[in-house]
């Protein structure tokens, strides 16, 4: 039977291993480890480590460096405001995070900074002997692999964790593939994919589940009831963004991955060059939101073995 073992909110998780948790190389006078915050320090608000635990880690040069620049822009694009100007909670330190990092961040998908990032596109559309032209903006959007691949670093990170070796100073990695398929914004989190997760991995036993920086980082690790090499795994990013997959066993993911309802598009325009389909965003009421809520164990992280 699974035992909950809860951290101290307080305590700093540290590994000395002696493999790349990333990418499992093993360390040498060539490749030198480098100290690794796997929740990063800059990724969330200032002041938000205050007495706060985190995972750090050894990693080489390579890995740390990669992982640091994709929390820079996707940081900065997680804590910014909706459509009407409203922030995800209501925490001084996040409106004023959110500030800095537009104009200090670099969007790689625009490769401007993410305050300047609005993407506009235009649509004409003939009606008739008539043209309509709409234009649309929309504000910074994450590039969705490079989210993706944020993931699964966090992923890899936790899940060497949890199967570290203290006398061996080494941890284990996923044998199959990694396999997101949802990024979505806190206005969609109610969309069919994210709640078909829910339901899915609700009662999966439970692995990970890890608040950090005041909630602004959450993850959770689930493994497949059966106790197949099948992992499923979601993050939320500064209140704002969650992603969600899975890992293991490329077989049963894709079985699994069968039973996923479409989501419910609507065609806007379609001509012999191009065609446009877009979908209306759902968010996910607080009273059914239960993805990281945890039952039956308490505490900041919590590891199940």
């Amino acid at each position: 039977m699974s035992e909950a073992i809860n951290w101290p909110s307080g305590k700093v998780i540290r590994l000395h291993n002696v493999l790349c948790a990333y990418c499992g190389r093993l360390f040498d006078h060539e490749l030198l480890p480098t100290k690794e915050h796997v929740i990063g320090r800059r990724f969330v608000p200032r002041g938000c480590f205050d007495g706060q635990w985190n995972l750090l880690l050894n990693a080489c040069v390579a890995c740390n460096r990669e992982k640091s620049d994709l929390e820079d822009d996707i940081s900065a694009i997680s804590m910014l405001p909706d459509l009407t100007g409203r922030f995800a909670v209501d925490d001084p330190r996040l409106a004023s995070e959110a500030k800095r990092k537009a104009v200090k961040s670099r969007s790689r998908r625009t490769g401007r900074a993410v305050a300047d990032s609005q993407e506009n596109f235009t649509m004409r559309h003939q009606f008739g002997n008539a043209t309509f032209t709409f234009n649309f903006t929309s504000p910074a959007q994450i590039d969705e692999d490079r989210a993706f691949t944020l993931a699964s670093y966090h992923f890899k990170g936790f899940f060497y964790w949890i199967t570290y070796k203290k006398e061996l100073r080494r941890g284990h990695f996923v044998k199959g593939v990694f396999f997101p398929f949802m990024v979505a914004k806190r206005a969609d989190w109610g969309n069919a994919h994210l709640r078909w997760f829910m339901e899915c991995v609700r009662d999966w036993n439970l692995r990970v589940h890890a608040v950090g920086a005041d909630g602004f980082f959450k993850i959770l690790i689930r493994r497949h009831p059966e106790d197949l090499e099948v992992w499923a795994w979601a993050l939320e990013w500064n209140h704002g963004i969650r992603v969600a997959g899975f890992a293991g066993d490329e077989k049963v993911l894709l079985t699994l991955a069968g039973d996923m309802p479409p989501l419910a598009m609507r065609l806007i325009h379609q001509d012999a060059q191009s065609w446009i389909r877009t979908r209306t965003e759902i968010p996910l009421p607080p009273a059914e939101d239960d993805l990281f809520v945890l039952r039956g164990a308490d505490g900041t992280a919590v590891i199940t073995e």
